[in-house]
């Protein structure tokens, strides 16, 4: 039974990463989005007044406030709910910076792909207790996830 519990946690943990890894990647997929719903002169939301004029104004405020669905990477990868993930890294490195060690750093050299060594070293630190950090940083980010509705638990 504890080993159906581990593979599940690494699930997880798993698809956190994946995410992490991956935040430039979405976060430029978030702004090609909506700077190609700028450009696009087709409304997608017709707003009418008294008069039923069509609003281009109001139509794009719409389009650039509702959330995307899903954006795709250059390797056509899907990402669900993408601003929403975002919300669940920025929220993630918030409370790594408030913490007092320096998790949000061993996190954030994790995932652009740092040597775990050179990680050790410049911030002198043990092997382990860098994984100790990286793995509350995880945590956290997944408990935030599960929040937001992006993880489902079993």
């Amino acid at each position: 039974m504890a080993q159906r519990q581990s593979k599940n946690r690494d699930y997880y943990f798993r698809q956190v990463d994946f995410i992490f890894y991956r935040e430039k990647q979405i976060r430029d997929a978030i702004l090609e989005k909506h700077l190609e719903s700028k450009d696009n002169s087709i409304s997608l939301f017709p707003v009418a007044n008294a008069n039923s004029f069509s609003d281009p104004t109001a139509s794009r405020a719409l389009r650039n406030l509702t959330p995307l669905k899903f954006v795709r990477l250059h390797d056509d990868t899907i990402i669900k709910c993408p601003e929403k993930w975002i919300e669940v890294i920025d929220k993630t490195y918030l409370w790594a910076e408030r913490q007092q060690d320096c998790r949000c750093e061993v996190a954030k050299r994790r995932y652009h792909n740092e040597d775990y060594r050179k990680t050790c070293i410049d911030l002198s630190i043990s092997k382990s207790t860098l994984h100790r950090l990286l793995e509350s940083v995880r945590m956290y980010a997944a408990l935030q996830a599960v929040q937001a509705g992006l993880i489902k638990i079993l």
